[in-house]
């Protein structure tokens, strides 16, 4: 028979039996409709004579009749719910009547066992209407929930047994439907679309469709939606099914991955790649997934720094780094083991984002794990983030070295792996000689608890790379308010200890180690030895504006407050960095942009009187000490509250210095009452008003400032 309702195994009876069943339940059971070759006409007999002609008239053409290939299964869902439900008035008339009859045929001494086809024919039935009933509901679930092909002329819907056979699950069978399509033509329809979106974050069905489409059958259909470069009607599929792999990520077997790995042709690993773009995947899993498309595209070679064969702008690996950059442990392992990897990503392949997924897979890579535990025999995450920094920052500067001008990185991703190291950048700065590359394991003198596994770098090759890095001024203004934070840091621990009768060893410390951190970070700048009067490149007039940025808005700065320095802490510091190059600070400048050395020490006396402000070494704001500000105020008169003062430039703490541009009147409409506030800060600062406090610190300040500072062309 050409065409079936189902494809179920007939029952284990004679049909005699079946006719028994049907006749107790009074209900027809449901045909199959007939194949064509049952619905033709018998052909005319050869001798006989034409019947007379009717006159003509409109008629309705007859019905198309339906045909069938040996593989057609289909179903018409109410004749399934009529053959089921007639199936179980059947089973319980057998179950009702059969004892009866056994009874019956027991009193008059007559043969039972022909009876046991009876039982036979209920326990088929019983075996079989879970499944029908699962057959009319998937035909369902199919076409009015997941935009299936409707049903045929001949009035069945399309099943297709094996895709049937992979699942109980109705909706699984109607995604799996849906998904063949999509292998087969590049179109999906819009229920099913939206079907599988809503479904991305459960995991028991994302499982369950997975396991059913296979590895092989998923990387088939991420092939199909990349056949047409940028088809916007695929790309929500590929977001969906992306997601929908994260979510089953950590269930997925190796055996699962492999599957989807192996054997990658061209258009394939693309696919993947681009589903990867979506979701947040099992370190494990991705890191399996990720090593194979990237020993694919390294295998395939590049050419000029680019693919090689392969379309420029359709790059599988911009969608796995965007993978690794959202599973920290991921990125670690991905480049740790392997230090040709490292090499290959910097030094000779290009990405067509021009680095930014790198760059953020580096960053999620150096900058999530800080700590300092393990050894460099057993290295913990905090020991191999700062050994692949190192490992950056040395290779950044083999390929300058080497002639290559075009970095692989953004200067940005470079910053904001330098600024998570700031204090590694201090150190070495401040350090004699040249360092070698590699991983730091000392403590910062007298900062309280361990500090994490430090970044060795070589100051020259260090120099270098930020020279590179900063002709972009967000990168130089990132690493410049990293270190605003860090040198934050430093002079408040310098203040408490002078506050604690410990003596001002710590301060002098930091004052070198700030003026050398600074005095390397402006000159890489291009900042540290402008001469009065010359004009400068366009390079140098965005430094100047972020470096008077952070003048007028350094003691906003954040700084660590705690160590190691967390991602979130460099995400702060470069955001702040974003909002100084908004400003408009060129027109706000304490001095001309020929005087850096100044305006970076005045900055770092901003710092460190805000830190004794705070450690309370000119006496506390109630009593109106004579050293503090509010002591010593313009125009305040006895019980006039200090807030009030136009000249008074401490926050409502009296603690608190306002910043630059907080000081600054922008609403004034002369520069005297515009100014007011700063130059009553200035005048309490440097006329004497501080008294002794400020005078000793600032001596050992600016003394050890400028040896720091001096190394560095200034």
């Amino acid at each position: 028979m050409a065409s079936r309702v189902v494809d179920s195994p007939a029952p284990p009876c004679s049909s005699t039996a079946l006719e028994f069943i049907v006749l107790m339940t009074q209900q027809p059971l449901p045909l199959p409709h007939p194949s064509a070759a049952h619905t033709q006409p018998p052909a005319p007999s050869p001798t006989a004579s034409p019947g007379p002609q009717p006159s003509p008239r409109p008629q309705e053409p007859p019905p198309t009749p339906a045909t069938f290939d040996d593989e057609f299964s289909g179903i018409d869902p109410a004749l399934m719910d009529r053959f089921e439900q007639g199936l179980g008035r059947a089973e319980s008339a057998i179950g009702r009547n059969e004892p009866q009859i056994r009874r019956t045929l027991e009193q008059l001494d007559l043969d039972t066992s022909p009876l046991a086809a009876l039982r036979e024919v209920q326990s088929w039935i019983g075996e079989r209407r879970p499944d029908l009933r699962r057959r009319g509901e998937t035909i369902r679930t199919t076409g009015a929930e997941w935009g299936a092909a409707a049903a045929t002329p001949g009035g069945l819907t399309p099943l297709d047994e094996a895709l049937y056979g992979k699942t109980t699950d109705p909706d699984v069978y109607a995604a799996l439907f849906a998904l063949a399509k999509t292998t087969k033509d590049g179109e999906i329809d819009r229920k099913a679309l939206a079907q599988l979106d809503q479904r991305k974050g459960d995991q028991t069905f994302a499982l369950a469709l997975l396991n059913a489409l296979g590895g092989n059958g998923l990387r088939q259909v991420l092939a199909a939606t990349v056949k047409e470069k940028e088809d916007k009607e695929l790309q929500p599929l590929q977001a969906a099914l992306g997601k929908m792999l994260g979510t089953a990520s950590p269930k997925l077997t190796t055996a699962w991955r492999d599957e989807l790995t192996s054997d990658l042709k061209q258009q394939q690993e693309y696919g993947i790649s681009m589903a990867l773009m979506h979701g947040t995947f099992d370190a494990t899993f991705l890191l399996g997934v990720a090593k194979k498309i990237d020993d694919w595209d390294r295998n395939a070679g590049v050419l000029d720094g680019r693919p090689a064969g392969r379309p420029w702008g359709r790059d599988p690996m911009v969608g796995v780094m965007e993978a690794l950059a959202r599973t920290p442990a991921a990125a670690q392992d991905f480049f740790k083991n392997d230090p040709s990897l490292l090499k290959w990503h910097l030094l000779e392949r290009n990405m067509s984002d021009q680095g930014v997924s790198l760059g953020k897979a580096l960053e999620a890579a150096t900058l999530t794990f800080r700590d300092h535990e393990g050894s460099p025999q057993n290295p913990s995450r905090g020991f191999v983030s700062a050994r692949l920094a190192s490992e950056i920052v040395h290779l950044e500067f083999q390929r300058i070295d080497e002639g290559h001008d075009d970095s692989r990185l953004p200067p940005t991703t470079t910053a904001k792996i330098l600024a998570g190291y700031i204090k590694d950048v201090d150190r070495v700065a401040a350090t004699p000689g040249n360092t070698s590359v590699g991983v730091y394991g000392g403590d910062f003198f007298k900062l309280p608890g361990q500090d994490p596994w430090g970044a060795q770098f070589a100051r020259d090759e260090l120099r270098t790379v930020m020279k590179e890095a900063f002709g972009d001024t967000k990168a130089f203004a990132t690493v410049l308010a990293a270190q605003t934070g860090f040198s934050k840091e430093l002079f408040d621990r310098g203040a408490a200890e002078i506050a604690a009768g410990k003596g001002d060893a710590l301060l002098t410390a930091g004052a070198q180690q700030a003026g050398s951190a600074f005095g390397m970070i402006t000159d890489a700048a291009g900042l540290s030895g402008i001469e009065k009067g010359k004009e400068l490149d366009e390079a140098q007039e965005r430094n100047v504006k972020a470096l008077l940025a952070v003048v007028n808005t350094g003691l906003a700065i954040p700084q660590a407050g705690t160590w190691p320095i967390a991602a979130g802490v460099v995400a702060a510091w470069t955001g702040t960095a974003e909002g100084l190059l908004k400003g408009d600070a060129e027109d706000r400048a304490r001095d001309d942009a020929d005087t850096t050395v100044e305006q970076t020490r005045g900055l770092v006396h901003d710092l460190t009187a805000q830190a004794m402000l705070k450690h309370g070494l000119f006496g506390p704001p109630e009593t109106g000490a004579e050293n503090h500000p509010w002591g010593s105020l313009e125009g305040l008169a006895k019980g006039d509250d200090p807030r009030d003062n136009p000249n008074n430039f401490l926050k409502d703490d009296g603690q608190t210095l306002m910043t630059t541009d907080e000081m600054i009147d922008d609403s004034a409409t002369n520069t005297t009452e515009k100014y007011q506030r700063l130059d009553a800060y200035r005048r309490w600062l440097y006329s004497g008003l501080a008294g002794s406090p400020w005078q000793d610190a600032q001596t050992v300040l600016d003394t050890n400032y400028s040896i720091g500072f001096s190394k560095y062309g200034s």
